[in-house]
């Protein structure tokens, strides 16, 4: 027996893309991102509408009972922010001299002590960075940016009632 799920409509879809800030995209996935170990990913679950954070482990696969689309994504691999970027000019100059003491440090652990004993809010920071970086990379072009989202609803939905993707049939 098939399982069918009620999904929000295109319009509700294009409403709730159209609300978000680069801040409300970016930010639940930072919040699951976990260096080497956790993808984090801001997906919008299709049928309650809700923007939320999901994280996946390395060879874990999602849930395939959730019927959701991503909207952002920062793989387990990568650190999406470096220290150059995190700090001003003086403080990163402080954290080259914090570093030299410490040598043998891991230095994304190295950053987060130096951000503790210096008062510095590293997670705004690092989220204020993303979303400014998603609006002027990933948004830029809000047309194309919800087309891209429309066509993983689509193919999430029904792939028959796409209208940006062509068979070679209907060619």
């Amino acid at each position: 027996m098939e399982e069918i799920f009620e999904v929000i409509g295109v319009e509700h879809l294009k409403t709730i893309l159209s609300g978000l800030t680069p801040e409300e995209i970016v930010k639940p996935a930072y919040e699951k991102w976990f260096p080497t170990q956790t993808t984090g990913h801001t997906i919008l679950d299709l049928e309650t509408g809700e923007v939320k954070g999901l994280a996946i482990e390395h060879n874990q696969l999602p849930l395939e009972m959730m019927l959701y689309i991503e909207l952002y994504t920062i793989k387990a691999s990568e650190y999406p922010i470096e220290p150059e970027e995190l700090f001003s000019k003086s403080e990163y100059v402080e954290f080259q001299e914090f570093m030299e003491d410490e040598p043998s440090e891991f230095a994304p652990d190295m950053v987060s002590n130096f951000c503790l004993e210096n008062d510095i809010d590293e997670y705004n920071r690092s989220v204020g960075i993303l979303a400014y970086r998603f609006s002027k990379i990933d948004q830029k072009n809000y047309n194309m940016w919800e087309s891209a989202i429309l066509n993983k609803y689509y193919d999430k939905t029904d792939e028959n009632h796409n209208p940006f993707k062509f068979s070679q049939s209907s060619l």
